[in-house]
């Protein structure tokens, strides 16, 4: 290989002396539309890799403030208040308290400056930092539609719903431009009664501010619209609400056109990209400008052209110097590539100034593909210690349930022998629970086969605690042939009675819920004991296990684990707990 690339050297440079300036001339020309075509390459690469990033960061972002959102539409004493404002029961008192428990959400995430709830009897209830009235909203006035019409058009819709940007009533004199983010309020302790809308509305800026983060390495703007074509979030605040106008041509074409008539890029240089958010139906836009790359290309051209001449010679001595700078650069480079073939995977190319784009472009990239290479290798050890120490938890824990089951039945036998009925029943669901247990003990079954489990788990729950024990399941028909991994619910089930209602003295309630959404099972398991401390909450909800010492705690360490490995991330879990007063348990998982 190396000869080869001397050969190519030789050949190049005897060309060069014997055709003088001609073949020169030509190699340029070349050059110059090979380097137009590289930097138009790696342009739209990159506008592809900005697009992706700003698309990834207003994800992220979004989702952040669906989750306060979520806070409040899920929030109990919200719906309480609601529903005291819908029978109009202390009006004046219940609003107050509202607006006060809205205002302590502005304190959740930044550029927040509107939360107001429209109850089903048309109540306006709002906290506005914009105008700092109990009385005159920011916003609504703005939208063009009555607010009876807004609520009406959101009630009853599922998932939550963007209202596109609009600007929002002047304070101060000092401008704002909002979008918000609907989503309806329902009371499923009454039969998912629609009592009311919330809407949360956020400054544009934040927009602003991930368009204008999100990109690298570009002369270039991002801008937002709908799919109405409107302007949802842009530099040029006066312009937020209207629409671009797409006309007869494609939308790349209006883009581009918008973009040259405001200004801010000109000449022939300017490239238009854009990226569809599947989740809020927005299109970024991505516009930047080679025109300064383009000229310094001709600059250097012209230059060239003009010092051919009397450089012929210094050209040599450049190619020759370039030559070897080339081959350096990839010898160094597969040097490396040959060292981790051999094992060495902490080895990278080192990157200096004096390599070419292209070949530090691939040690980049080669960098970047051993870091990632070098962080599952790690990853997959942690999840190969994991399942080690799942397996001796389980070993440790593990006893002969066949042998237990046998005597189960033996035991069952004397007890109807001796007509002692109730104790026979229990034996029974005893051993429906062991049998169930043993039988494929990680296989997939039907939410009916859980539930069958569940009903003797809490009919021997029942008979210990003397029937004080209320207990509420709520699984609808088209839950029941949903399939999931068996025993996920048993531990934290199980939780409750083992921890939950220690040393409590109320009679204990343990109720269990699930529901299926878009092939999303979610469940939610609540009790009334007393509760879990905060640190074992936080840790949970963060995914920091408590370690081998919390042995009591080994059940649900069990069933985190399993859920994290059977479901490699896709599965959520989240505890709420009050010590003293209630724990639940949220799980959502994919439907096998």
């Amino acid at each position: 290989m190396n000869r080869s690339r001397k050969s190519l050297s030789v050949q190049l440079i005897g060309s060069f002396l014997v055709t003088s300036i001609i073949p020169i001339v030509i190699i340029n020309l070349f050059s110059y539309w090979n380097i137009l075509d590289i930097v138009n390459g790696n342009n739209n690469d990159l506008m592809k890799y900005n697009l992706s990033r700003t698309e990834t960061a207003l994800d992220i972002s979004i989702e952040s403030y669906e989750d306060v959102l979520y806070q409040i539409y899920s929030n109990d004493d919200v719906i309480g208040l609601m529903n005291r404002i819908n029978q109009e029961e202390e009006l004046v008192v219940s609003k107050n308290q509202l607006r006060r428990m809205l205002r302590g959400y502005f304190y959740v995430k930044d550029y927040i400056k509107d939360i107001s709830i429209i109850t089903e009897n048309g109540t306006l209830v709002f906290y506005d930092t914009i105008t700092g009235s109990t009385t005159r909203n920011s916003w609504i006035s703005g939208l063009g539609i009555s607010q009876k019409e807004l609520y009406e058009r959101y009630i009853g819709q599922k998932g939550t719903h963007f209202i596109p940007t609009e600007k929002a009533a002047n304070s101060q004199n000092e401008e704002h431009y909002l979008f918000h983010m609907v989503h309806q309020v329902v009371d499923f302790k009454k039969q998912n009664k629609q009592i009311g809308i919330v809407i949360l509305g956020i400054d544009e800026e934040m927009l602003e501010n991930i368009c204008t983060g999100g990109r690298e390495g570009l002369a270039a703007y991002c801008f937002i619209v709908d799919q109405a074509g409107n302007l949802v979030s842009f530099q040029n605040k006066s312009l937020l609400g209207s629409p671009i106008g797409f006309g007869g041509g494609g939308k790349m074409q209006a883009y581009e056109k918008f973009a040259m008539e405001q200004g801010i890029f000109s000449g022939d240089g300017v490239c238009v990209d854009a990226i569809q958010d599947e989740k809020l139906g927005w299109e970024i836009v991505n516009v930047s400008s080679q025109e300064e790359i383009l000229e310094k290309i001709g600059s250097q051209q012209r230059l060239t052209f003009l010092m051919l001449a009397g450089f012929i010679a210094v050209l040599l001595v450049i190619i020759l110097l370039l030559a070897q700078r080339l081959t350096r650069s990839v010898r160094s480079v597969v040097k490396i590539m040959q060292s981790a073939g051999e094992g060495r995977l902490q080895e990278r190319v080192r990157i200096d100034g004096k390599m070419p784009s292209e070949v530090e472009a691939i040690a980049r990239q080669y960098n970047y593909t051993m870091d990632r290479l070098v962080e599952s290798v790690e990853r997959e050890k942690e999840l190969s210690r994991q399942r080690k120490d799942a397996e001796i938890i389980a070993l440790e824990a593990q006893i002969n349930p066949h042998f237990l089951y046998n005597t189960l039945d033996t035991i069952n036998w004397i007890a109807i022998g001796r007509k002692e009925f109730d104790i026979s029943r229990a034996i029974t669901a005893l051993a429906r629970i062991l049998r169930y247990g043993i039988d494929n003990s990680n296989g997939i079954v039907t939410i009916r086969e859980e539930y069958e489990w569940l009903k003797q788990y809490l009919f021997l729950q029942q008979n210990r605690l003397k029937n004080q024990l209320e207990s509420r399941i709520s699984i609808p028909a088209e839950v029941m042939e949903a399939r999931v991994h068996k025993l996920l619910f048993q531990p934290f089930i199980e939780n409750s009675f083992v921890h939950g209602f220690e040393g409590v003295k109320r009679n204990p309630r343990i109720s269990i819920c699930m529901e299926l959404e878009g092939g999303i099972l979610k469940v939610q398991l609540e009790d009334n004991g007393k509760g879990m401390p905060g640190h074992i909450v936080e840790a949970i909800n963060q995914g920091v296990y408590l370690g081998e010492g919390s042995r009591s705690h080994i059940g649900m360490q069990n069933a985190l684990y399993r859920i994290k490995l059977y479901y490699e991330g896709q599965a959520h879990v989240h505890v709420e707990s009050q010590e003293g007063a209630y724990t639940r348990v949220f799980m959502e998982l994919p439907v096998v």
